[in-house]
């Protein structure tokens, strides 16, 4: 009975904050000054149409001709065209080569497709095709580790890889070999409490969604700090749990938030800017997580528990 009533507690205490949260947010929205926003439309909504529907994506990414959507609950990669029409889907649940078991990040770069195998500790590369290349075994010495996201280097020569066994920023060689590796499990610069999204930014600086410190941390590729973003909170500029990130052609960043169902931008400096929405209202996203902006200036984000993903247009 006692042990009851410290879990009772522990929900209630939970409960409470939760609730105080929303009334903070809520009371600064109508009470204080009008929340920044920059308006969006929406262009389209990708769908799988005959390949049968998304189960809990979690990340996208594009090409020139190619966008690449990892359908985790499905244990595939769904492939549509820039204008949205399915193409084809490549990955069945397993683990051998070419099949995935809960794949979580994707980009692609230089006509590869580079998916974080998260289930079978392993980064699996195929062509723009979907057809498999290669996998790379994801080690921390000689422990497995479970990938999270992936990002290429602009040269294509280093593959950086978060992951949240050792809570660190591994990077490696297109063979397999790590080449260096920073970070652990703390709440200081330069650790992480479950690192996620990673995206390169134009100038080759890594930007890192730090989920559980409510941040995005910038690094420098040899993995000095550069520069931090966002910080603990509810109000418009702050984080509270952060998923994607995406990077546009002005280096600003754009930060998905899964609890508060909203993306935030923040300019090249860290500052922030705007959330996404209409004259001062939040656009209202359904569990936000990953991201991308194409060179057409739509961003895609995928709404993870509403199975979709949402193309919107950036232009004034």
């Amino acid at each position: 009975m006692r042990r009851n009533n410290k879990t009772n507690f522990a929900n209630l205490f939970v409960c409470i904050v939760t609730v105080s949260l929303f009334l903070t947010y809520s009371v600064s929205s109508i009470a204080g000054p009008s929340i920044p926003t920059h308006s969006i439309k929406l262009m389209r909504v990708l769908d799988p149409a005959q390949a049968g529907p998304l189960s809990l994506p979690s990340d996208v990414t594009s090409d020139a001709n190619h966008i690449y959507v990892v359908d985790g609950g499905n244990h595939r990669v769904v492939t549509f065209d820039r204008k949205g029409n399915y193409l084809f889907h490549f990955g069945t649940q397993g683990s051998n080569e070419g099949q995935f078991e809960s794949p979580v990040g994707v980009t692609a770069i230089h006509n590869k497709v580079y998916v974080a195998d998260s289930g079978n500790h392993r980064i699996q590369i195929f062509n723009k095709d979907g057809e498999f290349i290669r996998s790379i075994i994801t080690r921390n010495n000689k422990d497995l580790v479970r990938p999270i996201d992936i990002s290429v280097s602009s040269d294509g020569k280093e593959l950086y890889v978060t992951e949240n066994t050792n809570h660190s920023i591994m990077v490696m060689s297109q063979d397999g070999r790590l080449l260096r590796k920073w970070g652990s499990n703390g709440v200081n610069t330069g650790q992480f409490r479950y690192p996620a999204t990673i995206a390169h930014l134009n100038d080759e600086r890594i930007a890192v969604v730090d989920v559980l410190n409510t941040r995005v941390q910038v690094f420098n590729p040899d993995g000095d700090l550069s520069l931090m973003v966002g910080d603990w909170g509810v109000l418009p500029g702050q984080l509270y749990r952060p998923k994607g990130i995406a990077v546009d052609g002005k280096g600003r960043f754009y930060v998905s938030d899964s609890y508060m169902n909203l993306v935030q931008v923040y300019d090249d400096d860290g500052s922030f800017l705007y959330v996404l929405g209409d004259d001062g209202t939040p656009h209202p996203f359904s569990t936000p997580v990953g991201m991308t902006v194409d060179d057409l200036q739509q961003l895609y984000v995928v709404e993870m528990l509403k199975n979709t993903v949402s193309v919107f247009s950036l232009k004034p």
